[in-house]
């Protein structure tokens, strides 16, 4: 909890524009693969990048938010519930998939790989709200 209030913190701090944004998504994904190339604790690599592109989403969305109109507000909020309930449906797939590649479901392999699905098309959606900033 503390390390991610920490991260939150930090990205908050280091957001002043968009490149600045676009820089934290590079280093995050950088840190991410440098930590998989370790080749230890790699599905931990995995759960805490889903939770670093959840958080950042999160603090994107809230920095965009500010920018717009209150009706601009709404239109944004539909937007990102149905962008929501289209997540869940991916990350089903996703699931459903890398089970069918041969994967165990339950091991440490099957998570890396689903947990980078899943922050794969979490940041997809970070870079779209940036460019909107």
């Amino acid at each position: 909890m503390i390390k991610k209030s920490i991260f939150l913190l930090s990205i908050l701090v280091s957001i002043h524009s968009n490149s600045q944004t676009l820089k934290t998504v590079s280093k995050l994904e950088t840190d991410h693969q440098n930590c998989l190339d370790t080749g230890i604790g790699m599905r931990n690599c995995s759960v805490e990048f889903y939770y670093q592109s959840d958080s950042l989403l999160n603090v994107v969305y809230k920095k965009l938010r500010l920018k717009l109109s209150t009706e601009e507000q709404s239109k944004l909020k539909k937007e990102q519930l149905e962008w929501f309930r289209f997540s869940i449906k991916y990350f089903k797939k996703a699931y459903s998939d890398t089970k069918k590649e041969g994967f165990e479901p339950g091991s440490q392999d099957f998570d890396m790989v689903v947990y980078d699905l899943k922050a794969d098309y979490v940041f997809v959606r970070v870079k779209e709200l940036i460019k909107r900033i």
